[in-house]
């Protein structure tokens, strides 16, 4: 997959530390959700967590809505995979910007209460968190200054899947669609394909 340009990715797993490693040495690249659905990190077997935390060369995303992972825990990521190779990411599913209440993950019913979206049994289905928060989250959680909270949520996702010389940061050759902050991480405005199309 590698050889024909496919980013490799380890997504839920209960694979252990050498069967991460070894994935990963074969051309896998990328750790999905970091933390959720994976097997832990343990002092004896440091499991899919521990691999997205020592291995080299390989990109961890992190759903930074406060429910998926404690704010130490990425915090701990962070420290090791430094914000050159942690990924900000979302997971967020249909009900994200609606009210709360219920809505529709696939074909299981979902609530949606308390910033978070949970199946039935109490589960977490996705999330409703819009990537701005999570910018907003990881620099009110003292983990990040702005400008790598910024890149996590941006420069890095396009970088983990090969497409940073379209998108990711603003040059004369990249799309012209980014977003204008104020000084408290507010959104400001929305420019997509360099045309203002939302204003506060």
């Amino acid at each position: 997959m590698k050889q024909q340009g496919v980013k490799v990715a380890l997504a839920h797993s209960s694979a252990t530390y050498e069967e991460a490693k070894a994935v990963v040495e074969a051309g896998a690249s990328i750790f999905v959700h970091t933390y959720n659905g994976m097997s832990p990190l343990n002092h004896r077997e440091p499991g899919m967590v521990g691999a997205a935390m020592t291995l080299k060369d390989v990109f961890a995303e992190l759903i930074c809505d406060g429910h998926h992972v404690h704010p130490q825990a990425a915090q701990a990521l962070i420290s090791v995979r430094g914000a050159d190779q942690t990924a900000l990411i979302t997971d967020c599913m249909r009900a994200g910007a609606m009210p709360e209440g219920p809505s529709m993950l696939g074909e299981f019913p979902v609530i949606v209460k308390d910033g978070a979206a949970r199946l039935e049994s109490g589960s977490l289905a996705g999330s409703v968190l819009m990537l701005k928060q999570a910018v907003k989250h990881v620099v009110d959680w003292n983990i990040a200054t702005p400008a790598e909270a910024i890149k996590m949520a941006s420069q890095v996702p396009a970088q983990s899947v090969d497409i940073d010389n379209q998108c990711g940061s603003i040059t004369p050759t990249h799309d012209a669609d980014f977003i204008v902050f104020d000084h408290d991480l507010n959104l400001e405005e929305t420019y997509l394909d360099g045309v203002s199309r939302y204003q506060k």
